[in-house]
């Protein structure tokens, strides 16, 4: 077991010699003459030295010890002072306590020989008060951490909530989602819902990055799409009003992809704007071939005055519409090859007939296979719209 390191500041070098030689037995001992080489000597040794001895009068009759103990005790993880000197008045003993000294000796003449025994106990309880404060850091940093893990657990709930608790079925169409952080909060965003006239919405949004700034922006942007489909859910205003919160209120390096659907039933269109966001498939169940929905504008965020046209298109029932996030085309395996859009679109061709909740599943069970154990490295994020 290592001895406990103890730092003997004294510019008498017969001194340093005489105290260094009674404490070996008991601990390992570095030296310094002066108060630079000191605090250099203890920062270097990143909270390896336990206590340091500091002779008070040193470097030309100054206090010197006095400033040794002040930068001591500013240092991270810092020794604790004990103070050795033939100039034990109390004036001085207040000022070394003053300055943050755990304790102090007093040193008889010159020679530390009728002090050994004192100094020892000194630096014993030093050590004692030393190895008390870790532990009750320790203790107090796990507290820290077990809240600090409360507080994401909570975070991480209110997100969930925040996404759909459930598949939707509305006028013959099915919609399912999925949504996987790539750390215990993110920035991915989907949302489907059925609107008063008959309508359905779908958004998808990805803010640049991941963990808790995105999630923040992703929770505003969530917010401003549930009052301003409220008010108008007409393509350009939702977008218009996406726009204006990611560029308004986040800071000016993060941004949100964003694709928004407005479904109608009944005409059997829908209209859509892309704001800079992986493109959408649209299978055709009856070509069994996917088209992407290409984007129409810049990431949302970027100029507030961007305008985002829609673009209509029509589907035929049994067309299915997948929405996705990049931590789906970028998974990367352990060669470090993406899963990639191609890849995607051939299964999305091959298995698009199937029942969304089972297409989308297969994508998923897909992209981790491919990834052969990897972790995600982005948030995976998945709609299935059966149209």
């Amino acid at each position: 077991m290592a001895k406990p390191l103890v730092l003997l500041l004294d510019d008498d070098p017969a001194m340093i010699d005489a105290v260094s030689l009674d404490l070996e037995p008991d601990f390992d001992v570095i030296c310094a003459n002066g108060v630079d080489e000191c605090v250099e000597r203890i920062g270097s040794a990143r909270g390896a030295v336990d206590v340091a001895v500091i002779d008070m009068w040193i470097e030309t009759d100054r206090e010197g010890g006095l400033e040794a103990i002040r930068r001591i005790r500013a240092l991270e993880s810092p020794p604790e002072c004990v103070v050795l000197t033939a100039y034990g008045t109390q004036p001085n003993i207040v000022k070394c306590m003053e300055a943050g000294a755990f304790s102090y000796v007093e040193k008889s003449g010159r020679v530390a020989d009728d002090t050994t025994g004192l100094l020892i106990t000194a630096i014993n309880r030093a050590l004692e008060t030393r190895h008390l404060k870790q532990l009750e850091a320790a203790q107090e940093q796990i507290k820290a951490d077990e809240r600090l893990k409360q507080d994401i657990q909570r975070a991480y709930e209110i997100q969930r909530s925040m996404l759909p608790q459930e598949d939707l079925a509305h006028a013959g169409m099915r919609f399912t989602g999925y949504c996987r952080p790539a750390e215990n909060v993110g920035g991915d965003y989907y949302d489907y819902f059925s609107l008063p006239d008959g309508r359905v919405g779908l958004l998808i949004g990805d803010v640049t990055g991941h963990g808790f700034n995105a999630s923040l922006i992703m929770a505003m942007a969530r917010s401003c799409r549930s009052t301003q489909t409220r008010v108008d859910p007409d393509v350009p205003p939702v977008m218009d009003a996406l726009n204006r919160i990611v560029q308004t209120t986040g800071p000016n390096w993060l941004f949100m992809t964003a694709c928004y659907l407005l479904i109608d039933p009944a005409e059997r269109r829908y209209a859509y704007a892309n704001a800079g966001h992986h493109f959408p498939l649209h299978y055709h169940a009856d070509t069994r071939t996917a088209d992407p929905l290409e984007s129409t504008g810049p990431l949302l965020g970027i100029y507030a005055g961007t305008t985002f046209e829609a673009v209509e298109r029509t589907w035929n029932p049994g067309d299915t519409l997948v929405l996705f996030s990049d931590g789906i085309v970028e998974a990367e395996n352990a060669t470090e090859e993406v899963f990639g859009e191609d890849r995607l679109r051939a299964l999305v061709e091959t298995h698009g007939h199937e029942p969304p909740a089972d297409l989308k599943q297969r994508i998923i069970d897909a992209v981790e296979t491919f990834s052969q154990g990897v972790p995600f490295m982005d948030d995976v994020t998945l709609v299935v719209a059966r149209l």
